[in-house]
């Protein structure tokens, strides 16, 4: 009676699909399970096939093996992909590093001109400086540091996954 559980444990069955297999009340079954009740002859003959199944361990190692394979170049697929898609996202998000850089020298470069120019006393000099300070407000260590977390981020996934696919 208790083989019954053991059956659905090894299939991973619920007690209302394994009832419906054998064309049963889930209740029927219940009581079989806690030995207060019999089965028809015909789901006694189902359970006797599914013993017979789960006694074929070669067919079953050759079908998870069939079925590890599919797997294995589902993930080897699927790995793939997700490292083409991290590599593009750092290089993204490498060259969005660079232009930061570049545009935060240009205003660093900016600011100096502006405060030369207001050496000079030149109108331009205040919209300028202006201008200047808020490249580098936007273009600063803190979005650059920002930058630099992403890309080390991306890089630290790539590293686990190129981990998993050598496993």
């Amino acid at each position: 009676m208790k083989l019954t559980v053991s059956f659905r444990n090894q299939l991973g069955l619920s007690q209302e699909m394994m009832a419906i297999y054998l064309a049963v009340a889930k209740s029927q079954l219940s009581m079989y399970e806690s030995g207060k009740r019999e089965l028809p002859t015909a789901s006694l003959v189902k359970l006797a096939d599914i013993a017979l199944l789960l006694q074929r361990n070669e067919s079953t190692a050759e079908a998870e093996s069939e079925l590890q394979k599919a797997q294995e170049v589902k993930l080897k697929t699927f790995l793939d992909f997700q490292i083409n898609e991290l590599e593009y996202k750092k290089l993204k998000e490498q060259r969005l590093l660079e232009r930061i850089q570049k545009k935060y020298k240009q205003n660093v470069q900016l600011y100096s001109f502006a405060q030369h120019l207001q050496n000079s006393k030149t109108a331009l000099a205040e919209v300028l400086l202006q201008q200047a300070i808020k490249g580098i407000e936007q273009n600063g260590l803190v979005n650059q540091t920002i930058q630099k977390m992403k890309l080390e981020i991306i890089t630290s996934q790539l590293d686990s996954i190129h981990l998993l696919k050598k496993m």
